[in-house]
């Protein structure tokens, strides 16, 4: 059988029987009069040029394609229902977390935090991947479950899609699974690779591609989200 991709047009039909009969014409029904004759007739494709699926294949595609619209969370643990408190970071960052698990809403955070040396370490991190690495128990990755918490704070990293430490003079910039960042001079873009929409964090109000939200939060200080509605997912 060859490889079935997803068909959205086969949500308009609940039964196989359904789909036979959006090829039937009246003419079919006068000439050959027989419902077998009429199917066997769409079967062979007589009526469309498109590919027509036989029984197995619309069930399976029509399956496929369900699960497009509606996935399932392949996390074995979420943690945002642990917040507790009325952080309004954490609360955010918790009411984003299934939707990013879903890929249905892509958030990159923007966090700073100052060290007992004065200076500020920031970076723009891609929350879905973040929330992944810490299921997978990735080496370094951020612990959401003390984060929801309110035990633990979230820190700039030096793998995050950008990072800055300003004592270091330390900028880098990396790829995420989501993202591809985009330096150009003194741009900073984010391109999500799933429907190539790009991320401008310059843009205050007004970007056609995402919402930024400034948010103060008692254990998190101050961080940005942008939230990016995901229009083709990877």
């Amino acid at each position: 059988m060859t490889a079935l991709r997803p068909d959205f047009t086969l949500l308009n039909f609940e039964t196989y029987e359904e789909y036979l009969q959006s090829f039937q014409t009246v003419k079919d029904h006068r000439y050959l009069g027989c419902l077998s004759a009429i199917n066997e007739l769409a079967k062979l494709g007589y009526r469309n040029t498109s590919r027509i699926y036989n029984e197995e294949e619309f069930k399976l595609c029509r399956m496929k394609t369900l699960e497009l619209m509606n996935p399932k969370i392949k996390m074995s643990i979420t943690s945002g229902h642990l917040v507790k408190s009325n952080d309004p970071g954490l609360q955010a960052l918790a009411e984003r977390e299934t939707p990013n698990l879903l890929k249905k809403l892509s958030t990159i955070i923007f966090v700073v935090i100052r060290m007992p040396s004065g200076f500020d370490v920031s970076s723009y991190m891609d929350y879905e991947m973040s929330l992944r690495q810490f299921d997978l128990n990735v080496l370094g990755a951020s612990n959401w479950k003390e984060i929801f918490q309110g035990n633990q704070k979230l820190h700039p990293k030096s793998s995050d899609l950008s990072y800055y430490n300003m004592q270091k003079k330390q900028v880098t910039h990396n790829n995420s699974d989501n993202y591809q960042t985009l330096a150009i001079g003194n741009s900073l873009l984010f391109l999500h690779k799933g429907d190539h929409k790009i991320i401008d964090p310059e843009y205050k109000s007004g970007n056609p591609t995402s919402k930024r939200r400034m948010i103060f939060s008692p254990s998190l200080g101050t961080i940005v989200l942008y939230d990016h509605i995901v229009r083709k997912p990877i």
